[in-house]
């Protein structure tokens, strides 16, 4: 699962980087698995991701509603405007609204880079 999700943890906040092309219900299972121990806000990085099945929303959305009902904020980032479409129709993102990575900054009062293609970081 390890491959699967690259997590980065600074200070309340956790960016959890999705390395497949494809979110599936494993690759979903994967990301709750990533979030344990979750912090106050995570940020789920979908730049990598060019398809989403039916199974990888249905277990998504399931993972996305618990966790808000628990107190967490979810915030996704770098979402292609086709999954960007498909989060409004099931209604994630009113339980994960999307963020850019500029504003990600903003939100915490922190520098955030994206350093390489795949990292990201937040510099305090």
């Amino acid at each position: 699962m390890s491959e699967i999700i690259h997590r980065e943890e600074f200070g309340d906040v956790a960016v959890l980087h999705i390395n497949t092309t494809s979110v599936d219900a494993i690759s979903a299972a994967a990301i709750a698995a990533a979030c344990e121990g979750m912090r106050p806000i995570t940020v789920l990085d979908f730049s990598e991701v060019s398809f989403i099945n039916s199974a990888g929303i249905s277990a998504l959305l399931k993972f996305v509603v618990g966790a808000r009902k628990a107190g967490f904020q979810l915030f996704a980032m770098n979402v292609s405007p086709h999954h960007q479409k498909i989060f409004k129709m099931v209604e994630m993102s009113r339980f994960m609204p999307t963020i850019e990575e500029r504003d990600l900054a903003a939100y915490r009062g922190t520098g955030y880079t994206r350093v390489g293609r795949n990292a990201a970081r937040v510099v305090g």
